[in-house]
């Protein structure tokens, strides 16, 4: 009966072995806050300043002669908490603004760099662009 118990023993063993390694072992634990580690602006109109390389991109100018321009981004990790954002630039000419769905409007010509910062308040995850208006 011992040498039994054993062989059972060391075949479940050898079984949860097999299945960590296999499946791998993931567990998420309930309630976890889940924070930002990074953000991608995922515009494909996105273009490389050869100057300073950094990227930039153009601005339409509708029919209502008023500039605008989509931003388009992505926060990672994919199961993160909360992926709300915020944009941060500056307007002290009162010519831009920027809608929470990310609506970049220029009442006239300009630039201005858009930074996109995550509102869960994770440390040292951002991304900018700057958009041209003419």
């Amino acid at each position: 009966m011992k040498k039994s118990v054993v062989i059972l023993i060391t075949i479940i063993y050898i079984a949860s072995i097999a299945l960590v390694s296999f499946f791998g072992l993931q567990f998420k634990v309930f309630n976890e806050i889940i924070y930002s580690n990074k953000i991608e602006i995922i515009n494909e109109d996105i273009q490389i300043n050869p100057n300073d390389g950094k990227p930039y991109a153009m601005a339409q100018k509708g029919e209502d002669g008023v500039w605008r321009y989509q931003l388009t981004w992505r926060v990672y990790p994919d199961d993160v908490t909360n992926n709300a954002v915020t944009f941060s630039y500056d307007n002290k000419n009162n010519t831009v603004s920027v809608d929470e769905n990310g609506v970049v409007t220029f009442t006239k010509k300009g630039v201005v760099t858009i930074e996109i910062l995550p509102q869960d308040g994770s440390a040292n995850v951002s991304a900018s662009l700057t958009i041209w208006a003419r």
